[in-house]
């Protein structure tokens, strides 16, 4: 027998609608200035660094380089982690590219038949990570220093690690080859199909950018008059990553700083949560256990973080330099584009030797 759903399921929706409207009546100009600081941030820098990656990423599964990838690093995967070798390039492309190419390798994989439907939601739980260019690009400036950049990167990469050992199913016997076709690998990459589905990525990105800008601001302008400067600024950066980021040079303890810049990065925002369901909607994954793998990792992150500024003070100094965030916008563009550049190369060769290694076959019979 169905059971009937409250009728507070459809209520509240209904009434935060309701409210959302009314908010940007009364207030247009909080919505219009927040989605202009979206946009802005869209186009000078989301889009720059982020879209290489996302056609990037797609040659790099479709071509055959993943393969490659999971002969280097695939040994790795299964005593680790308890995955196939195949997992390995979502592993790799979520930390070079950047959110949620990880998660849209690892969805790619699901689609090309090379994971299962249960070893790609394992692995959403810890391979969409914030790339180096970001970190060094945007988080390094804000802190004046490709040091401490370093050391978050590195927390960063360790916390993913670790949380991938904590999803890892245990006693399980890994095959070297999994999944089902659910799409049949092609001998030739259709790029006008790659190069829209990057786009639709992109523009469902930047949508969530804008809209999570707008609800921010407005949060900020009902509570921020009452709420300690620390907790606004958590709040900001759990649910928009960039935007709490940004906003950390307000804080005056610089060990708060790390510890909640570590925090924001490991665990990626509401936002990023978003355009992480967006991107993998399509291939019907549900990513259950993607944001218990972001809180675990936010959390690991956080205590790293803290430990290191008690065990060598030196790494994550007290004094920090005045923020250069402005210089350093350019390192965020060019670090991403030149490896997007590189991993372009890397598919593109693959591809070639796929054609090849056909030829001969063909030569063969």
């Amino acid at each position: 027998m169905k059971q009937q759903s409250s009728p507070w399921a459809a209520a509240i929706p209904a009434l935060l609608s309701f409210f959302a409207i009314l908010a940007l009546i009364l207030d247009a100009g909080t919505a219009v200035s927040a989605a202009g600081r979206g946009l802005q941030l869209c186009l000078e820098t989301v889009v720059p660094s982020l879209f290489p990656f996302l056609v990037a990423a797609r040659l790099f599964t479709g071509s055959g380089a993943a393969q490659w990838c999971a002969r280097v690093l695939g040994p790795v995967m299964g005593p680790a982690f308890g995955l196939p070798s195949n997992g390995a390039a979502a592993v790799v492309l979520g930390l070079l590219g950047g959110y949620p190419v990880g998660a849209q390798t690892a969805a790619s994989l699901y689609g090309s038949g090379q994971l299962t439907r249960k070893e790609a939601e394992q692995l959403l739980a810890f391979c969409s990570n914030a790339g180096p260019a970001f970190i060094f690009g945007m988080v390094g400036g804000l802190f004046g220093s490709g040091k401490i950049a370093a050391v978050l990167f590195a927390i960063h990469i360790i916390s993913a690690v670790l949380t991938g050992l904590a999803f890892r199913t245990r006693g399980r016997q890994v095959p070297a080859a999994t999944g089902r076709a659910v799409q049949p690998p092609s001998k030739q990459l259709d790029f006008s199909a790659m190069m829209a589905g990057a786009v639709k990525t992109m523009g469902l990105i930047c949508g969530c950018i804008i809209l999570f800008h707008v609800i921010t601001a407005f949060l900020t302008r009902a509570l921020g008059t009452w709420m300690p400067p620390a907790v606004e600024i958590g709040l900001s950066g759990l649910l928009e990553l960039t935007s709490g980021c940004s906003r950390l040079p307000q804080l005056e303890a610089a060990g708060l700083r790390y510890c909640m810049a570590s925090g924001f990065l490991a665990f990626g925002g509401l936002c990023v949560w978003l355009q992480t369901k967006s991107v993998i909607a399509p291939y019907g994954l549900t990513g259950r256990h993607y944001l218990a793998g972001k809180v675990i990792q936010g959390t690991i992150a956080v205590l790293l973080t803290w430990g290191i500024q008690v065990l060598f003070p030196s790494w994550l100094p007290r004094s920090l330099p005045a923020a250069a965030f402005p210089n350093h916008t350019g390192l965020l563009r060019a670090t991403a584009i030149v490896t997007a550049l590189f991993l372009c190369a890397m598919g593109i060769w693959c591809l070639q030797l796929r054609k090849k290694a056909g030829k001969e076959e063909a030569l063969d019979v």
